[in-house]
């Protein structure tokens, strides 16, 4: 037998909870001195703490553990009913997170000027994006490849912070497919992989953690398809901006979303500047 100082040690709980749960008879001492008051707890008792703390962690208030204690149901039974209510909460939980995706989708978008508009070029205004960053430099015949272990190395250093990432992706073309020429003769293709964040964190060698500036007015266009025919959606897109008489002042920025398993890249050049 343990006094109820001992049983509170072993079991984690408050003396003062354990006067608690003894008023509201969800957990009876197993004597109580007549004389003297003091409380004796059994060691088999700490099976019932068990089964107090699953139901309570389960979301039973300590009325409904009460009397789902005091009927002393089977321990198949009452796993049962736990792995029941386990079920409950993890659908409960996919539902939270499907809602928490769709949130921070829903605030990227509005901070990149809303909804994009599908094989459409539209110039808009974009928020600051909090951004952890991994820039690179290689042959385009190694895309595939390299950015794979970027986007790895990315991750798995905000999870090492961690960080919170929002939904979209993005990259950050510095040459290639805004400056086809020089792609072509060097075959380097300075890439920026970049993560939204929520809040920026300390950065090391590899990864930068900083803000995309606001812009007030950056050319965007959707691309709905694989990534094989993305070059087609990018010539729409500098053929609007030469036809209207703009230039590009920065690195082409990819965002990728993901609409009912069918990829669309909103591609976004940074800051148009009138020809002179």
């Amino acid at each position: 037998m343990f006094r109820i100082g001992d049983f509170s040690k072993l079991s984690g709980l408050t003396i003062d909870t354990l006067y608690h749960y003894e008023k509201m008879k969800i957990l009876m001492p197993k004597e109580i001195d007549k004389f003297t008051g003091y409380r004796s707890y059994d060691a088999s008792q700490l099976v019932t703490v068990n089964k107090l703390l699953a139901l309570k962690d389960a979301g039973f208030s300590l009325e409904e553990i009460a009397e789902i204690l005091n009927e002393n149901p089977s321990t198949p039974s009452l796993l049962e009913m736990l792995e029941e209510k386990a079920e409950s909460m993890e659908n409960e939980l996919n539902k939270g997170f499907d809602r928490l995706s769709r949130l921070h989708s829903n605030i990227f978008l509005i901070k990149n000027g809303g909804i994009p508009v599908m094989n459409e070029v539209t110039i808009k205004k974009v928020e600051p994006v909090l951004v952890a960053s991994i820039r690179k430099s290689f042959g385009k015949d190694k895309f595939d490849s390299e950015l794979e272990i970027m986007w790895e190395k990315l991750n798995r250093y905000i999870d090492l912070k961690g960080g919170k990432r929002t939904i979209p992706c993005l990259m950050l073309y510095h040459k290639g497919w805004t400056d086809m020429e020089s792609w072509k003769a060097t075959g380097a293709n300075p890439l920026d992989v970049e993560e939204p964040i929520t809040k920026l964190f300390d950065g090391n060698e590899t990864v930068k953690t900083y803000e995309l500036p606001a812009v007030d007015r950056v050319a965007c266009i959707v691309h709905k398809g694989p990534f094989s025919t993305i070059n087609e959606t990018n010539e729409i897109l500098y053929g609007w901006i030469r036809q209207n008489g703009y230039r590009v002042g920065g690195a082409l920025i990819s965002i990728t979303l993901f609409y009912c398993k069918v990829i669309h890249t909103d591609f976004r050049n940074l800051i148009l500047y009138p020809q002179r």
